[in-house]
Formats: C-alpha cells, sequence, structure tokens
C-alpha cells in the first residue's frame, strides 16, 4: 500500500536518489531546496510498507503547481509506483493546476532513449504536451500538463517565482 509523508529535510537515501536521478544541469544545491521549502516548496517522502520507493518536489503557487523533481528508486521501477505517485499527487491535490518541464526529445543526446521513455510515461498516465518549452535555471525544458491547464505566462510567472525563491532573491 503507497504511503507518503511531507518531510522537512532530505534524509540519506532521498538524497542518493535525488543525485543519481538528476543530471547537474536538472539539479541545483540542496540548501536552495530547503529554502523554497519556508515558501512553497514541499518535500514527499513515498514508502510501500515502510519501504522507500519514491519522492517528489513541487513548488505550490496559488492554484497552480510546479512539479520539479519525481523520482522512484531503481529497484521499484516498471511496476507501477510511478503512476501511483501520480495519482496520489492528483489526489492531494484536486483542485490545483499542475504542470512540469523534461528534457526535450534530441536524437543527438546520449540519453535519448531515456528522454523518449520518459515523456511516454507521462503521456500513459494522462499528462498532455503543453507546446511550450520553458527555461528553468538557463536550460531549455519541454512543458506538460499533469492536471488542469495553464497559459505559458503562468508556467512563466510560477516557474520565474519558484527560482527567485530557491535562488534566494525573494
Amino acid at each position: 500500500m503507497l504511503g507518503y509523508k511531507d518531510v522537512l529535510r532530505f534524509d540519506d537515501r532521498m538524497l542518493a536518489l535525488y543525485e543519481s536521478s538528476f543530471t547537474e544541469e536538472e539539479k541545483v544545491p540542496v540548501e536552495n531546496l530547503y529554502r523554497a521549502m519556508k515558501d512553497g516548496a514541499v518535500l514527499t517522502k513515498y514508502d510501500d510498507g515502510g519501504e522507500f520507493i519514491g519522492m517528489t518536489y513541487v513548488f505550490i503557487d496559488d492554484d497552480r503547481m510546479f512539479f520539479v523533481y519525481f523520482a522512484t528508486v531503481p529497484e521499484v521501477r516498471g511496476k507501477g509506483y510511478g503512476s501511483q505517485i501520480i495519482d496520489c499527487v492528483r489526489r492531494r491535490y484536486p483542485k490545483t493546476r499542475i504542470f512540469f518541464v523534461l528534457e526535450p526529445e534530441d536524437e543527438a543526446a546520449e540519453d535519448n532513449g531515456i528522454r523518449i521513455r520518459r515523456h511516454g510515461f507521462y503521456e500513459r498516465n494522462g499528462c498532455r504536451d503543453t507546446g511550450v518549452q520553458l527555461i528553468s535555471d538557463n536550460e531549455l525544458f519541454d512543458s506538460m500538463f499533469m492536471q488542469g491547464e495553464l497559459t505559458e505566462s503562468e508556467m512563466i510567472d510560477t516557474l520565474e517565482l519558484y527560482e527567485n525563491v530557491h535562488n534566494g532573491r525573494v
């Protein structure tokens, strides 16, 4: 049975998952993540019967959510836990419009196969491509809706607020 708990700090397993799951371009210093948790960000740990299976890190801006980080431990990938976590987030925030960014598919990229599979995973889980590319911390990403829809300017506003908060400019 999927369980979850919002936490104030990364434990060792969560930190290892964060470090191994995201590229250097995607990651920000953990201190920045903690800073944002004082002003809208939520770190959630997921388990199954007490066994750690994954984490999410989101930034909430009124009725909008930027789904910043999501990862499951390698041992449980392909077993439906990722889909369960997405469903859990949707149930926890039913009136919140949720978007996220992911690396664009790029035939020249070494990890293009992973990028293609990641896009497919989100599409199979009901996420929709926005048709908008966004810049997050100076990197260009595709964007998708997980729940509801936002305008391009709303996504940019929420993304800029998150970056200002985690970078200490607010």
